[in-house]
C-alpha cells in the first residue's frame, strides 16, 4: 500500500490492466491515474486482467490495486447483455467497492455491470466513455474478414446499443471528445467533457523539417488495419517520399503490401522510445479511420510530437482539433497534400497555435482538475 497522504480517494475500475500504456484505451487510464495523483488524489485501482500480469508500476502509483480475472464463459455469448460487460463481473469487485463510500470511475461501458446495483445507490458513480460503443463495434464488424469474429462484433454492437441506457444510472459521464459529449448529453444529460489523457504535454514538436512520411497506430484492431491498408494500396505507391509504417501487431496482409513498395519501411511493434523518435523525425503523419466516435490517441500523439498531419475526416470529426490538421477524402488529395507538406517547415507560429488549441482539449492537468471539481461539487450537493 502507498501510504502517501491524499486529499481525496477515488475508486477506478479499469477494463484491462493499464500498464504498459501501449494502446489508446489503457493510455487514457494510466495517464489519468498519474494526473489525478499529481493533484493529490489517491486511486484505488480495480483491473480486469487478460494477457497482462500484475504491475509494480501501478502498485506504486495507486493507493491499492485489485486484480480480477475476466469470466470468459462462452455461454455469455447467448445472453442478452454484451459479452464485454458480462465477462467483467466479479462479486469481489462489488465487495471491494462497498468497503467505503468514495466516488467511483467506471472506465468504459465494459466495466458498468454494477452501475445500477442497489448497494451502490447514493454513491457518486462516474463513467468514462471511451467511444460510442455500438458504433465502434459495428465498425469493427464492417472491417473484420473472419466470419465468426464479424458475427460476434455485429451481435455485440446490437447488445451494446440496447444496454447503453444503463448510463442513465451514472452521476456523471466523462466524455472523451466534444462530438461524444453532444451524443451522450442528448440521451442522458449529466455529461462533462474531459479530454484524453496521454504521455505528452502540449506541442513539443521540433521546428524545421523531418525526413519522411509516417503512418502509425495500433494495427491489431481491424479498423486501423483497414485504414493502413488503404493508404498502402492507394496512396503509398504514388508518394515521392519515404514512408515509415510503425505500429503494434501489423497483419500479414499489411506486411505483404508494404514489402511490395520500395519506398516503404515497416517498423513492427516499436518500443515507446522508438515511436517517440519516429514522431519527432517525421515531416508528415498520415492518419486514416472509417468511424468518427471517441478520440484517436494517435491523433493526440501526432499533434503533440509530430509535424504536419494529414487525416481523413473521421479522424478529426467531433474532436475540436480539425483546424490543426489537413483533412482529405480522395486519393489525389492525400498524395498532392502530402508531397506539398514535405517541403513546408514546421514554424514556431504553428507550434504556438497547436499548443493553444491542445490546451483546451488534451491538457492532462486541466482534465484532472475537471474531474476533481466535479467530485467536489457532487460532495457539496449530498
Amino acid at each position: 500500500m502507498n501510504r502517501t497522504y491524499y486529499n481525496k480517494i477515488i475508486h477506478l475500475v479499469s477494463f484491462n490492466i493499464p500498464y504498459p500504456p501501449d494502446y489508446g484505451g489503457v493510455m487514457d487510464v494510466f495517464y489519468k491515474i498519474a494526473a489525478l495523483r499529481e493533484q493529490g488524489i489517491g486511486i484505488i485501482l480495480h483491473s480486469f486482467s487478460y494477457g497482462r500480469g500484475r504491475s509494480r508500476t501501478l502498485e506504486r502509483e495507486c493507493l491499492r490495486v485489485y486484480y480480477y480475472p475476466r469470466d470468459l464463459n462462452l455461454f455469455h455469448f447467448f445472453r442478452k447483455d454484451p459479452f464485454i460487460v458480462l465477462s467483467r463481473s466479479s462479486s469481489a469487485l462489488l465487495e471491494n467497492l462497498l468497503s467505503d463510500t468514495n466516488p467511483i470511475i467506471f472506465e468504459g461501458l465494459h466495466t458498468t455491470r454494477f452501475l445500477n446495483h442497489p448497494a451502490l445507490e447514493g454513491r457518486m458513480k462516474m463513467v468514462r466513455t471511451h467511444n460510442i460503443e455500438h458504433i465502434y463495434y459495428n465498425n469493427l464488424a464492417a472491417n473484420e474478414k473472419n466470419p465468426f469474429r464479424k458475427l460476434f462484433f455485429r451481435r455485440e454492437a446490437d447488445k451494446l446499443e440496447r444496454y447503453e441506457s444503463v448510463l442513465s444510472n451514472a452521476s456523471l459521464l466523462l466524455t472523451i471528445s466534444p462530438g461524444d459529449t453532444e451524443y451522450f448529453q442528448s440521451r442522458y444529460g449529466k455529461t462533462l467533457f474531459v479530454g484524453p489523457f496521454h504521455p505528452g504535454d502540449g506541442c513539443v514538436t521540433a521546428g524545421g523539417k523531418g525526413g519522411f512520411v509516417l503512418l502509425h497506430g495500433d494495427f491489431s484492431t481491424a479498423e486501423n488495419d483497414a485504414g493502413a491498408l488503404y493508404l498502402l494500396r492507394e496512396i503509398a505507391p504514388h508518394l515521392r517520399h519515404k514512408l515509415v509504417v510503425a505500429g503494434k501487431r501489423p497483419s500479414n496482409e499489411m506486411s505483404r503490401a508494404a514489402s511490395r513498395l520500395s519506398n516503404v519501411r515497416m517498423v513492427p511493434n516499436p518500443s515507446q522510445a522508438q515511436m517517440n523518435e519516429l514522431l519527432a523525425n517525421a515531416q508528415v503523419c498520415l492518419l486514416n479511420a472509417s468511424q468518427p466516435s471517441g478520440m484517436k490517441l494517435k491523433l493526440i500523439n501526432a499533434l503533440c510530437s509530430g509535424r504536419h498531419v494529414v487525416a481523413s475526416p473521421s479522424v478529426v470529426s467531433g474532436t475540436g482539433l480539425g483546424s490543426l490538421c489537413s483533412t482529405v477524402s480522395f486519393p489525389d488529395d492525400w498524395i498532392t497534400l502530402t508531397d506539398r507538406l514535405m517541403h513546408e517547415e514546421f514554424t514556431p507560429e504553428i507550434r504556438e497555435e497547436r499548443s493553444r488549441i491542445l490546451a483546451g482539449v488534451a491538457d492532462n492537468k486541466a482534465n484532472a482538475v475537471r474531474i476533481i471539481e466535479a467530485v467536489n461539487h457532487y460532495g457539496r450537493r449530498v
